[in-house]
């Protein structure tokens, strides 16, 4: 594995997971009061939707 595949994991594991399709999350975009979409993976999700396990 190369530095680049370790350094890619560590992020990955240290955000929180999609709840439609489990792939990292980098940020939520909200376009209104009830829509939002997740990035990269686009998926919708409502604004305050994602809960960051690292807060639990």
């Amino acid at each position: 594995m190369s530095d680049a595949d370790e350094t890619s994991a560590d992020e990955s594991s240290t955000r929180p997971a999609c709840p439609n399709c489990g792939e990292p999350v980098v940020v939520v975009t909200v376009s209104g009061p009830t829509d939002g979409f997740a990035a990269p993976c686009g998926c919708r999700l409502p604004p305050g939707g994602l809960a960051d396990s690292r807060l639990e």
